[in-house]
């Protein structure tokens, strides 16, 4: 979890975040996914085989860091729950940059600042050739309306990767990857 408090004068990024050994309580866990008993609003990740991998949804993290959201207590089961169950996690670079937005403007930048530099997931870089495909998906004639560029790109790392789980809290992003 994030501490939702910014100070009240930073000089510099490094004085907004608190140090590690002050914020270690409050830090969200460093990656999540889904599981068999969640709420309906939270994707459950079917049995898969050993070492299974579930890609992270800017939606999952934010719900992971904001302990004021209204997914953050499942968010947070369902992340013990496949850690438990040995999922790799990880998440895309175009993910965390809006997932940092996405803190940015909704808790501050002091929040944002800190996730970013507590953040431990995995991270899966988008080539020019996911992007590229991830525009013709959204591009054509039936593209999807409800569809971000984040979530299309997702979408193809999951289709290049092999990788059908994901953790998300945004039903848009879960109807499309089931």
């Amino acid at each position: 979890m994030i501490d939702r408090t910014e100070p009240e004068s930073a000089t510099n990024a490094d004085d907004a975040i608190p140090d590690r050994a002050a914020a270690s309580d409050r830090a969200a866990p460093p990656a999540p996914a889904a599981v068999t008993d969640a709420p309906a609003h939270v994707a459950a990740i079917p049995a898969s085989p050993v070492n299974p991998a579930a890609i992270v949804d800017s939606s999952a993290l934010v719900a992971l860091a904001d302990r004021d959201d209204t997914s953050h207590a499942a968010a947070v089961g369902v992340y013990q729950e496949l850690v438990a169950a040995g999922y790799r996690l990880f998440t895309t670079s175009y993910v965390v940059a809006e997932t940092y937005e996405l803190l940015r403007t909704g808790l501050g930048v002091a929040v944002a600042r800190q996730w970013l530099r507590e953040s431990r997931i995995a991270v899966y870089h988008v080539t020019e050739a996911d992007e590229a495909k991830a525009k013709r998906m959204l591009l054509a004639e039936r593209g999807r309306p409800d569809l971000s560029l984040t979530d299309a790109t997702s979408l193809v790392v999951m289709e290049r990767l092999g990788v059908s789980d994901a953790f998300a809290v945004d039903q848009h992003f879960l109807a499309e990857t089931s």
